[in-house]
């Protein structure tokens, strides 16, 4: 499975005309929601549409994921039955708040993997609550399906009392606290960098653009959005530049003619590089599709 992409555009599944248009956008993926932007009696026609559009051609284009309802409620059972078919390339898991939440969600896709002849699904799963955070490790550990964590920041500044986004900008402590821990704890994991949430002013495209570049400094590796006027300042954001990946490669091939001449350190324009170093490098260039 390769990276999920940085940048994903949700759409509501109940509507496939913005679907079609979304998957012609220069988004990584595109995310058919079955969650919260569909009322809770248009779900049944959510799953309809969705596996629909996951039916269709698939032309060169944006990954297609589903953001599924929360497991354990009314419709996650009903969600997985419908959309898990060829033409999925991943579930978004949202409000995650146990390790045991994964390993019920890994049993079902096992059983409708077998049933349907399919690979393995990947997942996403986003922590939102302050629950979610407490059992983070236990989470990051829970199944070899997740590839990454995501902020759900909406849902947790309104759980602990904050204003998101801020009128003023910037960002509340517990909010970067809350990205670091996701950060962190992804790493140890050894899943990929984390994705932060999506940023609720669609048309306040300044204050996206100052959220996504601090997210990228914390060590997150992409942003979703719910607009398509977010992509362009978003791709630009998490975007790995020529002169990074050239100096990348500058990194790893010195560093790899060092361990050839039993030498496990080595200066790179000025930088000293060792194993860590190299190690970010390698990653920067799978990441830019280098490796």
């Amino acid at each position: 499975m390769s990276l999920v992409p940085p940048v994903m555009l949700y759409v509501p599944a109940t509507e496939p005309s913005k679907t079609a248009k979304a998957l012609t956008l220069p988004a990584g993926a595109v995310i058919l929601d079955l969650e919260d932007a569909v009322a809770p009696s248009a779900k049944p026609d959510a799953r309809i549409a969705g596996a629909s559009s996951l039916a269709s051609p698939a032309a060169e284009g944006p990954q297609r994921w589903v953001r599924m309802n929360e497991v354990g409620g009314p419709h996650w059972v009903d969600d997985l039955i419908a959309v898990v078919r060829p033409g999925l390339d991943g579930i978004v898991v949202p409000k995650v708040e146990s390790g045991a939440t994964l390993t019920r969600l890994d049993g079902a896709l096992a059983v409708l993997e077998r049933d349907r002849g399919l690979g393995p699904v990947p997942l996403l799963g986003i922590i939102e609550t302050p629950a979610g955070f407490a059992a983070l490790d236990d989470i990051a550990g829970a199944s070899p399906r997740l590839k990454c964590l995501g902020f759900g920041a909406g849902d947790f500044s309104e759980l602990t009392g904050i204003a998101y986004p801020a009128v003023n900008g910037g960002a509340a402590a517990l909010l970067t606290w809350a990205r670091t821990q996701l950060v962190l704890v992804s790493s140890r994991a050894g899943l990929e960098p984390p994705h932060d949430s999506v940023y609720g002013r669609y048309a306040d495209l300044d204050g996206l653009r100052a959220e996504a570049v601090f997210a990228r400094q914390l060590g997150f590796s992409g942003k979703h959005a719910i607009h398509p006027t977010q992509l362009a300042p978003l791709n630009e954001a998490f975007a790995i530049g020529a002169a990074e990946i050239e100096q990348a490669r500058r990194v790893v091939e010195a560093y790899e003619r060092a361990l050839a001449a039993d030498s496990g350190a080595v200066g790179v324009d000025g930088l000293l590089v060792d194993e860590p170093i190299a190690r970010r490098a390698r990653q920067l260039l799978e990441r830019a599709g280098e490796r």
